[in-house]
């Protein structure tokens, strides 16, 4: 199968468009990977694990540490042009 550049669809994961603000002031903007079934919250909540990765629009991935992150907005796809 060829691959479009189109994420694939998940029947048990979805991709959550963030604007994100860190301890040191640099703010990000991409995706991050949640269960279906869980908010944005309940991910950035879960005590299991430190760390998530944030995929930004130039396709780099950053791990992040959640304990350096401010802030975490839930944004729709139509304010990524802004």
């Amino acid at each position: 199968m060829k691959e479009t550049g189109v994420s694939k669809m998940s029947l048990t994961r979805k991709d959550t468009h963030v604007v994100m603000t860190l301890i040191d002031g640099a703010i990000l903007k991409g995706t991050l990977v949640i269960e279906r079934t869980a908010r944005l919250s309940d991910t950035l909540n879960k005590h299991d694990k430190d760390f998530i990765v944030l995929s930004d629009y130039e396709n780099n991935h950053h791990i992040i540490n959640k304990h350096h992150i401010i802030k975490v907005i839930e944004i729709d796809s139509l304010e990524l042009e802004e």
